[in-house]
């Protein structure tokens, strides 16, 4: 595999680590501390997750902008965004887990449309100032 495959690679590891950490704390819920809200007991390594997930995802992703197309670069998360749903309806079945569901799908199914047509729009842009 090469150097572009194992970032993709990692980048959908850590993506879904991520959404399943998201799933994890849907499925505990928070409660109430002098400190605000957090995870019961029993909920660390869904706040591992959630923030180790995201930063090794965001700086995969932010690596591979230059070697591949940015829309395509957009399908990692979304990848890690259907395992957190599969996760989140695996977990419950209630109402809260099919809300987080539809909301990682919805998400999911978005990002690599929004980034794509951005890029659209900025190359029709670039176009037009280039002609003229």
């Amino acid at each position: 595999m090469t150097n572009t495959g194992w970032r993709v690679a990692l980048g959908v590891a850590a993506s879904s680590a991520f959404f399943w950490g998201v799933a994890g704390a849907v499925d505990l819920g928070l409660e109430r501390t002098r400190n605000g809200y957090a995870l019961p007991d029993g909920g660390e390594w869904y706040n591992v997750a959630v923030f180790a997930g995201f930063i090794v995802a965001y700086f995969s992703v932010a690596s591979l902008t230059d070697r591949i197309a940015s829309w395509k670069a957009a399908l990692i998360p979304t990848a890690g965004a259907g395992v957190g749903a599969v996760s989140s309806l695996l977990m419950g079945q209630q109402a809260r887990h099919w809300i987080a569901a539809f909301a990682m799908v919805l998400v999911g199914y978005a990002l690599p449309l929004i980034v794509r047509r951005r890029d659209h729009m900025t190359r029709s842009r670039v176009g037009r100032s280039e002609s003229t």
